[in-house]
């Protein structure tokens, strides 16, 4: 393929101005991610997916196809193998969505703390895996004053850094945050990472939150260790998704469909990075930028008489109201047809707009407190400074 060669694109109907980005470079025609099949690549030059497509040789052999993107941070879904036996380009959004993923986190804690009455300074958060997301993860947390504990095999054998195997116990954790990819062989194979032995390690009132992939976690394993401790369980991914075990899910605190990841500007970083890849396989010029929606009511007002706890969740949950979410979640789960609900959630979200589009107003009395609110991703308006 060239620069100047018109192109059959397949892309996935859920990424964001696909056939706008894409259809600098020929025909752009979408489909929801599990309709996309073998007979559609026939003459199909360049498939871009979501997560929700399988993307191996059952799909693409005896197809033309020559370049594959997938607008995600993942590529459990993709036989990259396959892909490189045969010549095929490939492109990922590593990183694009991780700032979603880290306000996620951040926001499911700030909840709980409210809803549990614990304070947020000084507790233990273990951390697995410290790519793009852990690692922004990890900042946030030092800036709120937890103790942050660390496992990452892979970079502790390349770099040496004690950081990277810090996380020896889950009993020392007040919290554990899941930011893996999921394999299923070699010595850092994620597969059931957080086993029935493990969990039965979590202190009693813990929180396990998980939005890297269904399999990292033993479902079945948490739910008998919750027979005998009580572990606060934050799940956006789940086993054998979109068919997810909802008897699992009703015990979850906090239950979501695969959507930590789903800000608008996660999304949108998504598309864009694809789209810069194929620029470059073709040798092609830059010519797209996505016009983002407005953002509406970007000014957050918050009381200063309260605990850094309640403020937070203040600002958070006035951003990102991660309760709605679950509550669609559980109204889908109790349909006919959970797996289809699923599907269609994440098909429909809501425009979901990131921390940093939004200024927090506050009297700027703590100062400690303003820096907090800086760096976990607000901008800040003094009172004096009015909308501004």
């Amino acid at each position: 393929m060239t620069k100047n060669t018109t192109l059959n694109i397949v892309c996935d109907e859920s990424i964001p101005f696909g056939p706008e980005a894409f259809s600098q470079f020929g025909s752009v025609i979408t489909f929801p991610g599990r309709e996309i099949t073998p007979d559609l690549l026939k003459s199909t030059d360049v498939l871009i997916v979501r997560s929700i497509t399988k993307v191996d040789e059952e799909l693409l052999k005896n197809t033309p196809v020559k370049f594959v993107g997938t607008a995600t941070i993942g590529t459990d879904h993709i036989d990259t193998d396959y892909i490189k036996r045969s010549g095929i380009h490939f492109a990922s959004a590593a990183g694009c969505n991780s700032n979603s993923v880290k306000e996620y986190v951040l926001t499911a804690i700030f909840e709980l703390s409210v809803k549990y009455n614990f304070i947020i300074e000084g507790m233990v958060i273990g951390i697995f895996g410290a790519g793009n997301i852990g690692s922004k993860v990890r900042s946030a947390a030092e800036a709120l004053g937890m103790k942050v504990l660390v496992s990452d095999p892979p970079l502790y054998r390349k770099t040496g850094d004690r950081k990277y195997n810090s996380l020896r116990s889950l009993s020392e954790c007040d919290v554990v945050t899941l930011h893996v990819p999921l394999t299923f062989d070699g010595e850092d194979k994620t597969f059931r990472l957080i086993d029935e032995e493990k969990i039965r390690s979590l202190k009693e009132n813990a929180i396990l939150i998980n939005t890297s992939r269904g399999g990292v976690v033993d479902e079945r394993g948490l739910l008998k260790a919750c027979a005998k401790k009580n572990i606060r369980k934050v799940f956006d991914v789940w086993e054998n998704e979109p068919d997810f075990n909802t008897g699992f899910a009703d015990v979850c605190d906090i239950a979501t469909p695969h959507i930590a990841g789903y800000s608008y500007e996660g999304k949108v970083n998504g598309t864009r990075m694809i789209y810069n890849s194929l620029c470059d396989y073709l040798g092609a010029a830059r010519s797209w930028t996505a016009s983002l929606l407005p953002v509406n009511n970007p000014v957050i007002v918050t009381a200063n008489d309260v605990s850094d706890e309640k403020f937070f969740y203040q600002i958070t949950s006035s951003a990102y109201n991660i309760m709605k979410d679950d509550e669609r979640f559980r109204e889908g789960a109790r349909s006919a047809n959970p797996g289809k609900e699923f599907d269609l959630m994440r098909k429909n979200y809501p425009v979901r707009r990131e921390f940093s589009n939004y200024r927090v107003r506050t009297g700027g009395q703590n100062k400690n407190l303003l820096q907090k609110v800086e760096k976990t991703g607000f901008l800040l308006s003094l009172e004096s400074d009015g909308d501004n």
